[in-house]
């Protein structure tokens, strides 16, 4: 008997949905489910060979900066390793950011004398200039392409290292269209050093990058080191969470709770106007949550048993999405009660949760106290509900929590920006919920279309066929 094909993107996965299974019928019915997908890596190698990556460093400080910019640049290319495809940019001229290595050509190939020669020549690397005004992020994408354009590796990944001296506050829309023309070309990490940065845009650039912001001390080589090691355990670039509806699915939303929030863009064909593939981005083994909203006709469904809504599809995995409409006058009972949804409660007080937590840090820069405090009091609030102690620890960095089940919570006179900054950064960095297992099945298949459907279908979501 022949041995499975390996999957092609290096990654198995197992797919979860956790929803309140009786259900309200309504004209326009509204279901939230907790998807869970577990990637576990599959073959002999836990790491992508350097050889496939191809990464831009770009040093964007002030003069007062550089020195120390300089030294963490050179501890970070000495550490490089061998067989990366990489390039330096610092500085701006007239036409933008200058590249700094390698000297002749567009990409050095790291081994002991390059890495050696490029951590020499990290003393040259050029301060953006303060007398002038600055290049804005953009401007920095902008020759982050032009260098991936001649290096078409599996992996381009630029690591973008900032004070913030390169945003340019009139550029925003400029740096929104920069964004959208890298989207696909490559991927990018923001180290945000000192506290004189503004998070919106380096917010919006990891976002729309796939990559993450994230604090980092003025000797950066160690985090620059963990971000390439954290691509190298990347399997799949891309890859797509596809949910399929039944024709009474009348819209579809989905939303990564963890590692990340963020709100996925659907795309549906022509052929298949109730199938939605939401792209998702730098998968490595470990497991994502998502919030899965349907919008639902059910005025014409039966009564009383269990209908498959939709499947949830991930690689070769497939989940399906199950609820049971109660006739009128029955009661709907409470989640986690065998009927499932136990879940689905604590991923919305999370999201929840995110939201209020950003509005409160948003309300401090500037001073806002009292819109602050009530954010802030929702959140702690929250997170006494799901468990979410970083969430407390982050809060009383800049508020004292005076009553954390009640959300009472108490804003000094100053808060330090920098502080406030640093929070938001955080808060986009994800963190997982500890959830109860969802219940396991085994999927079936058609006897007629053979299309996956789950372990307690009655009808198939493809041709109607009874099970």
């Amino acid at each position: 008997m022949a041995a499975p094909a390996p999957s092609p993107t290096g990654l198995r996965f197992a797919v979860s949905v956790d929803v309140r299974r009786d259900q309200q019928p309504h004209h326009e019915t509204r279901i939230d489910a907790h998807v869970r997908v577990k990637a576990s890596g599959t073959g002999p190698r836990d790491q992508r060979p350097a050889t496939e990556l191809a990464v831009v460093l770009a040093l964007d400080v002030a003069p007062a900066r550089r020195d120390a910019a300089a030294a963490a640049l050179a501890a970070a290319l000495r550490a490089l390793p061998d067989g990366l495809s990489f390039a330096v940019l610092g500085g701006a001229g007239d036409d933008g950011p200058s590249r700094r290595y390698p000297l002749r050509g567009a990409w050095a190939l790291a081994d002991t004398d390059e890495k050696r020669r490029a951590a020499f020549s990290a003393g040259s690397v050029a301060p953006t200039p303060d007398d002038r005004p600055p290049p804005g992020y953009g401007a920095w994408l902008t020759a982050a392409r032009a260098l991936f354009g001649q290096r078409p590796l599996p992996v381009r990944h630029l690591v973008l290292v900032t004070d913030g001296g390169g945003h340019d506050p009139a550029g925003e829309a400029a740096l929104g269209a920069e964004i959208a023309a890298c989207e696909g070309a490559f991927s990018a990490d923001v180290l945000a050093l000192g506290a004189d940065w503004d998070p919106a845009p380096l917010l919006a650039l990891t976002e729309g990058l796939h990559g993450t912001a994230d604090t980092a001390p003025d000797r950066f080589a160690p985090a620059v080191t963990g971000a390439l090691r954290r691509l190298r355990r990347v399997r799949s670039p891309e890859l797509p969470v596809t949910v399929t509806g039944r024709p009474a699915v009348t819209g579809v939303t989905l939303t990564e709770t963890a590692p990340r929030p963020l709100l996925l863009t659907a795309v549906t064909g022509a052929d298949h106007r109730h199938r939605y593939a939401f792209a998702t981005h730098q998968w490595e083994p470990g497991t994502r949550d998502y919030l899965l909203t349907l919008g639902v006709d059910a005025s014409t469904d039966p009564l009383g048993v269990l209908l498959q809504l939709a499947t949830v599809s991930v690689g070769d995995a497939t989940a399906p999405l199950l609820v049971r409409w109660l006739p009128p006058g029955v009661a709907v009972g409470a989640g986690g009660t065998g009927g499932g949804g136990g879940t689905v409660d604590a991923v919305n007080a999370a999201t929840r949760m995110r939201a209020a937590l950003n509005r409160g840090y948003a309300a401090l820069d500037p001073m806002s106290r009292d819109e602050a405090e009530r954010q802030f009091g929702l959140a702690v609030r929250l997170a006494h509900e799901i468990g979410a102690a970083w969430v407390l620890a982050d809060i009383r960095k800049v508020a004292d929590i005076v009553d954390g089940v009640r959300g009472l919570v108490r804003v000094g006179p100053t808060v330090d920006r920098g502080t406030v900054r640093e929070g938001r950064l955080h808060v986009a960095s994800g963190h997982l919920l500890d959830l109860p297992a969802h219940a396991a099945g085994t999927p079936v298949k058609c006897p007629g279309c053979r299309h996956l459907a789950g372990p307690h279908a009655r009808y198939c979501i493809a041709c109607g066929r009874l099970l």
